[in-house]
């Protein structure tokens, strides 16, 4: 009689199972180890852990240079923009033209943020000295940057809107709006420029003859981007090939209904700072 290895049941000398687990029993006197199905499945487990780890480092370094292709090709693309506005090239992804829109809307309310904060803080600083008061804790903040980013970027979205519109509407040819955007922004892209010029000089305002100075060369600088924005967002109806109606007249309505968009964005940011001062006084 031997004994199997895997229960320890007594079977006889020319069995090649256990009678009792059903193990498998080596010829010539040794005995064969049963591979307990535990073991089986953790060594599976092991290896489909082993196999999604790798997928997973596959996929992030795949994300990683996705978003470093898409990144080279959107500078390039806004360079580009840069130095021939009015080339416009779709060779790019369809959300440059809404991301370019979106920087521009930041950085404009940034510059604004900062420049209500330092005209506040000044003005809180010379009232401290002539009457020994305070206005308080400055409430230029995080809302105003949302407002004037908000009123900007959907304005902004409006407006090309209004002129992909008259484009659809006056016109056969038909366009992605994608790709409309990205022709507007692709015009407009210097204003993308002289915001973050107009940032940089939105630390330096004051009451001071520099800073009073700083604040008239940034108020040029947005001046400068309402036209170049403005001029863009005319340039497709100068462009319309054939169109239904006269080129004048679809610029004169265009031109009414962008007045009406700017008019909402005032009355928002208007509503802003109303709150402001019932705040204060």
């Amino acid at each position: 009689m031997k004994k199997c290895p895997n229960c320890g049941s007594e079977v006889a000398e020319e069995a090649k199972f256990c009678t009792n687990c059903g193990n498998e029993l080596a010829t010539g006197g040794e005995v064969k180890p049963k591979v307990v199905d535990s073991e089986v499945k953790s060594e599976n487990a092991s290896e489909q852990a082993k196999e999604s780890a790798a997928k997973q480092e596959a996929g992030v370094s795949l994300d990683k240079e996705k978003l470093k292709a898409s990144s080279l090709s959107y500078w390039s693309w806004l360079v580009t923009a840069w130095k021939h506005p009015f080339k416009v090239k779709n060779e790019t992804s369809k959300w440059s033209g809404l991301i370019t829109l979106g920087l521009e809307g930041l950085i404009f309310g940034l510059s604004i943020m900062i420049i209500f904060r330092g005209y506040y803080n000044s003005a809180n600083s010379y009232y401290s000295q002539a009457f020994g008061g305070s206005f308080g804790d400055n409430p230029v903040g995080l809302g105003t940057l949302i407002t004037f980013f908000l009123a900007t970027f959907l304005s902004a979205l409006a407006t090309t809107g209004i002129g992909y519109g008259a484009r659809e509407l006056f016109t056969p040819n038909r366009t992605d709006f994608l790709d409309f955007v990205n022709g507007i922004a692709h015009r407009t892209s210097p204003i993308l420029l002289l915001n973050l010029i107009a940032l940089l000089f939105s630390f330096t305002v004051g009451f001071t003859t520099s800073g009073v100075l700083n604040t008239m060369l940034v108020l040029c600088l947005f001046s400068i981007t309402l036209a170049i924005w403005q001029f863009g967002i005319l340039a497709p109806i100068y462009e319309l090939a054939n169109p239904k109606l006269d080129r004048l007249y679809i610029l004169i309505i265009v031109t009414l209904l962008n007045g009406f968009v700017y008019g909402l964005a005032y009355m928002a940011v208007a509503a802003h700072y109303v709150s402001y001062l019932q705040q204060l006084f």
